[in-house]
């Protein structure tokens, strides 16, 4: 039996008029059902390349899509749905440009995504569904983000997302933009996703059932919701969320029974419900976890039958502050409250503080240890967001053994554009050593700089973090300027009464020059 999903769809309202269509275009939201209406549509709109509604192809003979090369953009929404001989997307490969929502579901002679190289722009949310031949994403163009949320699911020959590698958010302005992977059963690792930083609400990866490995969320730093991995009996490796630091819902880790350790969270800061582990039956340590983690609501540790190390910093100062926790049915060691805060007298070196911050000489570290124990030295170690690996930058020499509190600091004059990655790595005399936390700082600069929102019907607000004197202008999609704003009084640039379409945004700073695309509905 198919296995359909219906999701809480962003509510995306527009009114149209008949002289607002593009010249020879459809006059409202049109069907193509079968093989003969997509080979004529040329022949029935030969002047329509921009289009300004909802196109639904949906028919049980549609084979091909070639009738619709002539289409270049549109500033709707355009649903590919059950169509059972579609086996090609290659008549949309001069589409450039969606405005809204971009469907593809229950294609189910769909092997890949070719066909859309020149596809660059999705203003609203994509979804990925039901197709039962799809293997790759291979064909998809370079989507730099998503205005709502991505939904890729039961997909059951899946095996590859890597070329979704240039998305870096997924509406981080909208409260119901989520994340989810589901019920790919034979997806076995999530790469391609490095540079998504941000999601504007949930994230859910579940029930994927050849899942190994989350190792391609490495970019990812705030889940503006709740944060859900279930379900996905074949995970052992989560190192993909190392640079993780915020999630502002419920943390959930669920059913992954081949998951040992949560060695992948070590950055985590802020956690705003509450934080549970529960089921995840080969479970064996959360020592790995972030000193500076904080759970706002109640710690649970509950029925992990090969949970022995608990003994993490951040569960520590949880206990040590006397915050509501509950701590049953794991393994000797973590089996009780009591044994928990025993264990966390016994760690070596004691790290209290791990922080980060810009300075105008460049990115000062400080950290500070309530007691050490042979301490010999702190190597600091470096990585940023194209990176995987750590690698050192200095080194500053420990107390040997002390119950006195020490206090730390090193300076790095220079760190790289945009995210930059620290960690510690404490060395004992005998050589023993171990890694905290990781701390991110995110060096700003031009190149951050965003248009909300996006898609707009009227005035658009430039954020980010730029430097000096600032102008824009704008210009259509045939690169012709019809706008120029200065923006040293406020950051808005006005775009009502303009038609409906692409247009792009050039914003001049003292030192660089940024274009960023924008769809008016």
């Amino acid at each position: 039996m198919r296995q359909l999903f219906i999701p809480p769809f962003l509510a995306f309202v527009a009114t149209f008029s008949l002289n607002a269509q593009p010249p020879g275009c459809p006059n409202g939201f049109f069907t193509l059902s079968s093989q003969a209406q997509v080979d004529n549509f040329p022949v029935i709109h030969p002047d329509c390349h921009n289009l300004s509604v909802k196109m639904l192809i949906s028919g049980s003979d549609i084979e091909n899509l070639d009738g619709l090369s002539g289409i270049y953009t549109t500033s709707n929404s355009i649903e590919i749905i059950d169509n059972p001989m579609l086996s090609s997307l290659s008549g949309l490969n001069n589409l450039t440009s969606i405005g809204v929502e971009f469907k593809l579901n229950n294609n189910d002679a769909l092997p890949n995504l070719s066909g859309l190289e020149n596809l660059s722009w999705i203003g609203g949310h994509f979804l990925i569904s039901g197709n039962a031949v799809l293997t790759t994403l291979n064909g998809l163009g370079p989507i730099p983000s998503l205005g709502s949320y991505l939904y890729i699911g039961f997909n059951p020959l899946l095996t590859d997302i890597s070329a979704l590698d240039n998305i870096t958010e997924i509406g981080p302005d909208y409260f119901n933009a989520f994340l989810v992977i589901t019920h790919n059963n034979s997806l076995t690792s999530i790469s391609g996703l490095n540079l998504v930083s941000e999601t504007g609400s949930y994230l859910s990866i579940d029930g994927n059932a050849q899942l190994s490995s989350i190792n391609g969320l490495n970019g990812l730093h705030t889940v503006n919701g709740d944060f859900s991995i279930t379900d996905n009996p074949s995970l052992t490796d989560i190192s993909g969320f190392n640079g993780l630091s915020t999630v502002d819902g419920q943390w959930n880790l669920d059913n992954n029974n081949a998951l040992t350790n949560l060695g992948g969270f070590p950055s985590l800061l802020t956690v705003a419900d509450n934080f549970i582990v529960s089921t995840c039956s080969s479970l064996g340590s959360l020592t790995d976890f972030s000193s500076d983690f904080s759970i706002g609501g109640t710690l649970a540790i509950t029925n992990n039958i090969s949970l022995s190390e608990c003994e993490a910093l951040a569960i520590c100062n949880h206990l040590d502050a006397n915050k509501p926790a509950t701590i049953v049915g794991n393994a000797t060691g973590c089996h009780s409250i009591d044994a928990v805060e025993d264990a966390c007298l016994l760690l070596p070196v004691e790290l209290t503080h791990f922080g980060a911050k810009q300075t105008t000489q460049g990115i000062l570290l400080s950290w500070q240890t309530a007691s050490e124990k042979d301490d010999a030295y702190f190597e600091i170690e470096h990585s940023t967001a194209k990176s995987k690996d750590f690698l050192p930058i200095g080194r500053v020499a420990g107390n040997g053994t002390t119950s006195s509190v020490s206090h730390y600091e090193y300076l790095h004059q220079q760190p790289a554009p945009g995210e930059n990655f620290y960690r510690l790595k404490q060395v004992d005399f005998n050589g023993t050593s171990s890694c905290s936390d990781i701390v991110r700082v995110c060096v700003k600069g031009t190149d951050e700089l965003s248009l909300h929102p996006n898609p707009t019907h009227g005035p658009i607000l430039v954020k980010g973090d730029p430097d000096g004197f600032r102008t824009a202008q704008v210009s259509d999609a045939a690169g012709r300027p019809i706008l120029n704003v200065n923006l040293t009084e406020n950051n808005l640039i006005d775009l009502s009464g303009q038609p409906q379409g692409v247009y792009f945004v050039e914003i001049q700073t003292e030192h660089q020059k940024t274009v960023r695309r924008v769809v008016v509905e």
